[in-house]
């Protein structure tokens, strides 16, 4: 089943139907809640699982007496497939079959003629002035800001209208943002977030600055309102932080401002970064000296490496430069005067 689930995708148009508008919205409202009311990451506890059954499967080889072991591996070996075939059945269940649902672009007012450098240059232009006007209401020292929970809860009123602009099926439980026993490696490979896609939580690496945290955790939330590919979860997380607070407008601003300064020369961004106010260009130094003490290269490198051939396996196939295609879907779509996205008809 789980071979047969994996070379043979079902119609986008039965997926969205079934998986996206019954199933999933129904096991979001059920495992976010359930895991929001535990403390520690549930994947930590099925990972650590799957570490003691390792264990004690070589302990058992290992002691198996001579002329015994091989048979014993190979039954430990079948039981392994099985349990990882399972794991990947639940993977599709609980979330994974999201891939297999239609872009979010199927949903609003999307025309690729309207993305063009001008497009990018003006959208940069906006995040520019919104990113002064944003920040200059906020605390100058970024430990002033409010927590890591208090900014979740600010976010959840957006959730809902970017979740009903956007016409998703059912109401995305927002996800309690927690800490892993992953973080060791979500702070060397330069891993901001993730979706646990068997209890559907929210992780957040314990290195987030402030400002990084309302997007990071906001596009969290849009893997949990079912958008699987990147892009579109951080469509989704920009929206939904543009109807938030002002530390909430700041961090989507922030992250589309940077996204769009490829668009212009290396003089003209120069100069972009000059004009930015003290506090903005404080932001800046601090996220660059937090890569530069935290992140492992070669780490980094393996970590994306790794993430691109997942999500090519799971049929996004421009990897992880969908996460820069969220440039694309901003500029060529159409907007409300309160930034949410008009519906196609």
């Amino acid at each position: 089943m789980a071979a047969a689930a994996a070379v043979w995708p079902l119609p986008p148009a039965l997926v969205e139907r079934w998986f996206g508008g019954v199933w999933y919205p129904g096991v979001q409202r059920v495992l976010t809640p359930m895991s929001n009311l535990v403390p520690v990451a549930l994947l930590d506890v099925l990972l650590l699982a799957g570490v003691a059954a390792v264990v004690w499967g070589a302990v058992s080889i290992w002691r198996s007496p001579r002329g015994t072991r091989w048979p014993v591996a190979r039954r430990h070996g079948g039981q392994a497939l099985t349990i990882a075939a399972a794991a990947y059945l639940a993977f599709l269940a609980a979330w994974g079959l999201n891939y297999q649902r239609p872009p979010v672009t199927a949903r609003i007012d999307f025309d690729g003629q309207r993305v063009t450098r001008a497009a990018v240059r003006a959208l940069n232009e906006t995040a520019l002035a919104e990113l002064v006007r944003a920040r200059a209401g906020l605390p100058p020292g970024l430990e002033a800001w409010p927590s890591r929970a208090e900014m979740a809860a600010s976010l959840a009123p957006g959730l809902d209208r970017i979740h009903a602009a956007l016409g998703l099926p059912g109401a995305a439980v927002p996800g309690r943002p927690k800490l892993t026993l992953l973080d060791p490696y979500f702070t060397r490979a330069g891993v901001s977030g993730m979706t646990d896609p068997f209890f559907l939580e929210t992780l957040v690496a314990s290195n987030l600055l402030a400002f990084e945290t309302p997007a990071v955790v906001a596009h969290e939330w849009g893997h949990l309102a079912g958008l699987a590919r990147e892009s579109d979860a951080s469509f989704f997380g920009w929206l939904v932080c543009l109807q938030g607070p002002a530390q909430a407008r700041y961090s989507a601003w922030y992250e589309a401002f940077l996204l769009t300064l490829p668009a212009f020369t290396r003089e003209e961004r120069r100069a972009r970064l000059e004009s930015l106010p003290a506090a903005v260009r404080a932001d800046m130094r601090a996220a660059a000296e937090r890569t530069r003490r935290d992140e492992f290269q070669r780490l980094r490198l393996f970590a994306w490496t790794t993430y691109d051939a997942y999500l090519k396996a799971n049929r996004v196939d421009s990897g992880v430069r969908n996460y820069g295609e969220v440039v694309r879907l901003i500029t060529g779509t159409r907007f409300d005067p309160d930034w949410r996205p008009v519906r196609r008809h």
